[in-house]
């Protein structure tokens, strides 16, 4: 009796790196050892994945092509435009720090169809690795850039690096997200990788708390995805589910974030 592949024989998504660049951040925890060079990919380099990927994405609608890694806004419009140009029948998706985003970008957004995810790592004091490249605290230029998402309607998710799981923190954490409007929340718990040698070695039974907290948070509230759950759900069935099912979230133009003193100090 055969057994079923393991693999996936046609992916659902790539992942495109457009840029090695990280403008304007320089997050003590990135590996990424050029992320001070504006390295761009050359358009045939998008070209040739295409020819692959637009084959694949006319038997699987909803293909997904993220731009991932430097920040993908420091690409520049015209170069993201010409990257993305090849790729038909696709759903384009990028994660940046929105410190670049303004009126000009959301409008480059919303005229592709651009799904937008943001790396933001929680509340003030727990975004403290992620400094810009002249050392000054990068939370106020990404909830500006938020800011200028939800005045243009563009819905986002999140990803956040958690450098300590404290299990205390872990409420405070999913609610910071919950009042920032995102529609899915990503959790990596910082580790030693490439270059990032300096990250502190997280006690396991410290990190399962860590979890189990922030899962007890969003099912009691469950208006976030936390992907993490997600994908386990995903082969759990519904035995664990939340109390209500997350309401779709929309996005108004006009609508405001305002961080109060419990999620932003």
């Amino acid at each position: 009796m055969s057994r079923p592949p393991r693999l996936a024989a046609i992916p659902r998504s790539v992942i495109m790196q457009p840029t090695t660049q990280c403008l304007p951040m320089d997050c003590t925890y990135c590996y990424l050892p050029f992320r001070k060079v504006k390295n761009l990919m050359p358009v045939q380099v998008a070209e040739g994945v295409a020819t692959a990927v637009n084959t694949w994405a006319a038997g699987r609608p909803g293909f997904e092509v993220v731009w991932h890694g430097g920040e993908p806004l420091a690409t520049g419009r015209e170069r993201l435009a010409e990257l993305m140009a090849p790729f038909d029948g696709v759903k384009h998706s990028l994660q940046t720090n929105a410190a670049l985003v303004d009126a000009a970008w959301c409008e480059f957004l919303l005229e592709r169809d651009v799904q937008v995810g943001v790396s933001i790592d929680g509340p003030e004091d727990m975004n403290a690795h992620r400094v810009t490249l002249a050392g000054r605290p990068g939370f106020g230029v990404t909830l500006r850039g938020i800011e200028r998402l939800r005045l243009h309607g563009i819905p986002f998710s999140a990803i956040a690096v958690v450098s300590d799981p404290d299990p205390a923190d872990a409420h405070r954490f999913y609610e910071f997200f919950a009042e920032l409007g995102v529609t899915t929340l990503g959790v990596n718990v910082e580790e030693e990788e490439g270059v990032n040698l300096g990250s502190r070695r997280t006690d396991h039974s410290r990190a399962v708390e860590f979890w189990a907290a922030l899962a007890d948070a969003w099912r009691a509230s469950p208006v976030v995805r936390l992907r993490e759950v997600q994908r386990v759900l995903n082969f759990a069935g519904p035995s664990w589910a939340p109390r209500t099912a997350p309401p779709h979230r929309s996005r108004r133009p006009g609508t405001h974030f305002r961080p109060s003193r419990t999620t932003a100090a």
